[in-house]
């Protein structure tokens, strides 16, 4: 299918996910969760189902549709040529060159990484047209977050700011374990929190169950605050 077939098919049968939104990466929100991030995985021999692709990090692509990237795209006028020249790159289940990286927290939604974007897209299309679903010998970074963790630690910053409590309470990570061989790695963290009492002066280490007992011990005080004056 050469680039103005596969334009012209798109724009008779276009498919019913052609205008839906790429998604933008929340950069922020990676930053927040990162001290959270119990396992990191990572390969440059994944698959992923390239129709559960909806987002990346690349600015000019976010908040766009998937045909007008196909459309407008900066290097359309390269990968689409391409395309049409070797199809069968898309379907080969070697390491792609240039890489094709993607970023995950759930194995199930993937955002493009720092390259693949255009591909990706031709890649969505022809494998609509196609019946086919994974695309093979791609980059991934799965990031697994412990949510519990982080929602404890929402928890007593909330608390600690309810409360005004002069504390502070700041989230890090260090290396655990690593797992690899060739082409593939899976780091292992452990997760602490630091709790700074400014007006007592004392900072201490709290593991889940310090914070567990931080917050209980919080909570009770403010039930006997609220007795004592009863």
């Amino acid at each position: 299918m050469d680039a103005e077939v596969i334009l012209d098919r798109v724009h008779r049968e276009p498919p019913h996910w052609a205008n839906d939104v790429i998604l933008p990466w929340d950069e922020m929100k990676y930053r927040q969760l990162e001290p959270f991030v119990k396992s990191d995985y990572w390969t440059d021999q994944g698959s992923v189902n390239i129709f559960r692709v909806v987002g990346t990090q690349h600015w000019d692509y976010q908040e766009k549709s998937w045909v007008n990237l196909l459309e407008t795209g900066k290097r359309m006028d390269i990968n689409l040529p391409l395309h049409a020249k070797k199809p069968e790159y898309y379907r080969q289940q070697e390491r792609k060159k240039p890489m094709m990286y993607y970023l995950t927290f759930d194995g199930l939604s993937f955002y493009v990484g720092s390259d693949g974007n255009h591909r990706t897209c031709i890649a969505r299309f022809d494998f609509h047209y196609s019946g086919l679903t994974m695309l093979h010998g791609v980059t991934v970074n799965h990031y697994q977050v412990d949510w519990d963790y982080w929602h404890l630690y929402q928890k007593l910053q909330d608390i600690c700011r309810e409360r005004k409590i002069p504390a502070t309470v700041q989230a890090y990570r260090e290396s655990a374990q690593r797992e690899d061989t060739a082409g593939w790695k899976l780091d292992h963290y452990k997760t602490w929190i630091k709790f700074d009492d400014i007006q007592q002066a004392a900072s201490i280490t709290l593991d889940r169950k310090g914070i567990e007992a931080k917050i209980e011990d919080l909570s009770q005080a403010k039930k006997r605050r609220f007795f004592s004056f009863s």
